[in-house]
């Protein structure tokens, strides 16, 4: 695993552990979130594109850095500027998908969806910044603003990095096709339906979540990498998928008629599946399976 990757793990476990013991007054999404930047987006980055140019490193490192400092302080004008400086990273990042994206014919499903995860990423930055500055956009407070920061580094970027890695390896197909298109834009339907109405919500949430499961299950089906150690990390990615999805969609249902799952329990349980399970262990089994192609 690359070093910048095993330290901004390290840095988020000692973090992690300080708000255990009281240190840090974090509930249980300020972990979910620095997870991204510490650790997944600098796993996802060379999925996307190969191995980063230097330049492109350090500035993940800084970017990194900032977040975790802007979790560390006191909401307002110091911590908005540290998240101010993620934020400018994943502008950066969206440049960079957006300039593949443009560049790239003929069009590939598979790419299109890495690429489409870049740009959609600084959404997720902006929220970040509107959380540690105490801002209230749109009317929403906390803890939804930092909930949304976390969505969009998750369901927007590391879904969507997951589903490509998973599209290149999978056979051309229709059903392919379809979820691909489906987790690219399940994502902005479901925001858009949290800000609008929630009957687009739990229409974003079924998209995604049919786009997401049937990727899932073909991965378990069609995927089977020699090592021992890739296998339990893409399957329990998978299997995490396959468990936090419908969570999804018992949240939104109850944004429509009855209530099944609380913001506390969604926050918890599918965040963490999320984080954890999907995220890291996918994108840990992606990257595992990425390097032993190249070294053959």
């Amino acid at each position: 695993m690359r070093l910048h990757v095993r330290l901004g793990g390290l840095v988020w476990l000692l973090l992690v552990a300080a708000a255990q013991a009281g240190a840090l007054p974090w509930r249980v999404i300020e972990p979910l979130f620095l997870l991204a930047p510490l650790v997944l987006v600098p796993l996802a980055v060379p999925l996307v594109d190969g191995r980063p140019r230097a330049d492109l490193r350090a500035l993940l490192a800084i970017g990194a850095a900032a977040a975790a400092a802007a979790l560390c302080v006191r909401t307002g004008v110091v911590a908005g500027a540290l998240a101010a400086a993620w934020l400018l990273v994943t502008l950066r990042l969206a440049l960079l998908g957006a300039t593949r994206l443009v560049a790239r014919r003929p069009p590939d499903a598979a790419e299109t969806a890495l690429d489409v995860g870049l740009v959609g990423l600084p959404v997720g930055g902006a929220w970040f910044v509107a959380s540690r500055l105490g801002l209230t956009p749109m009317g929403f407070r906390e803890p939804i603003v930092l909930l949304t920061a976390v969505h969009f580094h998750y369901a927007a970027f590391a879904a969507l990095v997951w589903t490509g890695c998973a599209a290149r390896r999978l056979p051309a197909s229709l059903g392919r096709r379809a979820a691909v298109t489906g987790a690219a834009v399940g994502t902005p339907l479901l925001a858009a339906g949290i800000t609008l109405a929630p009957w687009l919500e739990l229409a974003g949430a079924l998209v995604l979540a049919l786009s997401l499961g049937w990727l899932a299950v073909r991965v378990l089906v069609a995927i089977r990498p020699q090592a021992l150690a890739d296998r339990l990390l893409l399957r329990t990615s998978a299997a995490a998928l396959l468990f936090s999805m419908p969570l999804a969609v018992a949240y939104a249902w109850g944004q429509v008629a009855t209530p099944l799952v609380s913001l506390d329990a969604m926050a918890r349980v599918h965040g963490t599946a999320n984080a954890l399970g999907f995220g890291l262990c996918g994108l840990l089994a992606w990257t595992r399976l990425s390097d032993a192609t190249d070294a053959s």
